[in-house]
């Protein structure tokens, strides 16, 4: 069993995740400036999606997904299908975000296939330990990011231009509304993911994950204008180039730039672990490696490798995840809210 550290330590991970090369650069092209808005909304809106998914844990107590889904007979198969579907277009998008994050930034010269393979070793060693290692990795990961964290939004702040804001509320509301969509969609569907422990809560961890996000926004519109956010593929590494302490530190962007590395390994673990968990115990670890093998010649040998299919993810991510969630959460609460009033009754 998790404890309540290692629960929060992994979700404020999982909050994270899709905002790297995603979120913060979808969210600027529809909204511009009102993106800072468009994140507070979206994380009020998102706190009773969060809620109903702390009471499918509260319901599921301490049985596993897996057995759940087996309960459910045809529904839970249809879940299970679901779920695993889920879990590996979230590898494939990834696995093919960090390849594109490396080899724009630090690894230019090395083949984009090169830079995951590594990952996928790690990622096949690390489930094969089941969810106690990873959970673990992220408790250890976790101050680490805080600092990082903490250290770039104090760093920036004095770099910050409020005339970059204003004004506010220039977006068409239609625009707005889609904006305030996509950061919720973005930010509680990976929370999915949890549903392979018991008894989390994740309140906390989400307003948290919220607040560093909300203020890195705030910095990203107010550094470089909502003009040239809205441009750069990765407007949150780009900001970190401005950091300069004390007059002469400086180009230190790639250590603090550790922190989105650590969302999207923590979460495509989180992957991982609910693939292994769903898929047939016979040849288990043998399928399970194979389908993390054909997610990563799926992520640069088709996805990465043409931009086209870059930007159709940007669109169809948000519409893709919540619509699963929306699928998924309800229909597993509202099952394990009538099996234990059965229950209580009998």
């Amino acid at each position: 069993m998790t404890s309540k550290l290692e629960n929060f330590s992994v979700h404020y991970f999982l909050t994270r995740a899709l905002f790297l090369g995603i979120g913060f650069s979808v969210v600027i092209g529809i909204s511009k400036q009102d993106s800072i808005i468009a994140f507070v909304l979206g994380t009020i809106i998102g706190l009773p999606f969060i809620l109903l998914l702390d009471k499918v844990q509260k319901y599921k107590g301490e049985k596993s997904l897996n057995d759940v889904l087996k309960e459910m007979k045809g529904l839970g198969l249809f879940l299970r299908i679901a779920f695993i579907l889920f879990a590996i277009a979230l590898l494939c998008e990834g696995l093919t975000f960090i390849q594109l994050f490396a080899a724009s930034f630090f690894l230019v010269r090395t083949p984009i296939w090169f830079i995951s393979l590594p990952l996928i070793l790690l990622l096949i060693r690390i489930t094969k330990n089941g969810p106690t290692t990873t959970f673990r990795v992220a408790t250890c990961l976790f101050p680490i990011s805080i600092t990082l964290t903490i250290l770039s939004l104090c760093a920036l702040c004095g770099y910050a231009n409020l005339e970059n804001i204003s004004p506010l509320f220039v977006t068409p509301p239609l625009g707005f509304l889609k904006s305030v969509f996509n950061y919720t969609a973005l930010s509680v569907s990976p929370s999915i993911f949890m549903l392979i422990t018991s008894k989390s809560k994740s309140i906390g961890s989400y307003l948290f994950s919220g607040f560093t996000l909300i203020a890195k926004m705030f910095l990203i519109i107010a550094i470089v204008g909502p003009v040239l956010a809205g441009v750069y593929r990765f407007p949150e590494y780009i900001i970190l180039k401005e950091i300069k302490i004390l007059d002469f530190i400086e180009k230190i962007e790639n250590i603090v730039a550790l922190s989105w590395i650590f969302d999207v390994f923590i979460y495509l673990s989180m992957a991982s672990l609910m693939v292994k968990e769903l898929i047939p115990k016979k040849g288990k670890n043998i399928l399970h490696a194979v389908l993390l093998v054909a997610c990563f010649f799926l992520s640069f040998l088709f996805i990465g490798k043409y931009y086209i299919n870059e930007l159709y993810i940007y669109y169809v991510a948000p519409i893709f995840t919540s619509i699963i969630f929306i699928l998924t959460i309800p229909t597993l609460f509202f099952y394990l809210k009538r099996k234990q009033k059965s229950n209580k009754t009998n």
